[in-house]
């Protein structure tokens, strides 16, 4: 089974995708391998995001890697979740997750999490955003907040993590059933 999981920054996709790999699937991660690759280039996130806007060949480094990823652990008869801003559209699964949340609470994570302050945190979503969605409307011809896009869309500033696991886990298991 592939289980793509897209949503806005900040809205707890590793979170998510972390607890769902503990239910024997693999972890692969767009963001991931997009903080590596600027971390290699001595980049911030936000930098090597305005790098891509005018380097088309970075997202689709990505996109190729993620597929490449899946497909060995496809042939090793792994299951995956692949977390991805556009993971949805560069693959095939059996279910396409977004998350989402408030700004606020979105910003508050993003803070914890980089150690930045909240304003920081709040425009730097912004400006990821913004550079990503005009990205991939120029790359793909594709709109990532089309909420049309996915099969289930959760608000994660309703629900703790325990929450969110049991709505994804009922609608894999449901999902399990019809296949």
């Amino acid at each position: 089974m592939i289980i793509t999981l897209s949503g806005t920054i900040g809205s707890g996709k590793t979170t998510i995708a972390s607890e769902i790999s503990r239910q024997n699937f693999v972890h692969i991660s767009a963001g991931g391998i997009m903080r590596k690759m600027a971390k290699e280039r001595n980049l911030s996130l936000l930098d090597f995001s305005a790098y891509a806007e005018k380097n088309f060949e970075i997202d689709k480094e990505i996109d190729a890697l993620q597929k490449s990823l899946v497909k060995e652990e496809v042939k090793r008869g792994n299951n995956c979740v692949v977390e991805g801003r556009i993971s949805w559209f560069v693959m095939k699964s059996d279910i396409k997750i977004f998350l989402d949340a408030d700004i606020d609470v979105r910003a508050k994570r993003v803070t914890k999490r980089e150690k930045c302050s909240y304003d920081d945190a709040s425009s730097g979503i912004k400006n990821r955003e913004l550079s990503e969605y005009k990205r991939f409307k120029e790359i793909y011809s594709i709109d990532i907040n089309d909420l049309r896009n996915y099969d289930l869309c959760i608000n994660t500033s309703k629900w703790d993590i325990e929450g969110m696991k049991k709505i994804i886990f009922t609608a894999i298991e449901n999902l399990k059933i019809q296949i």
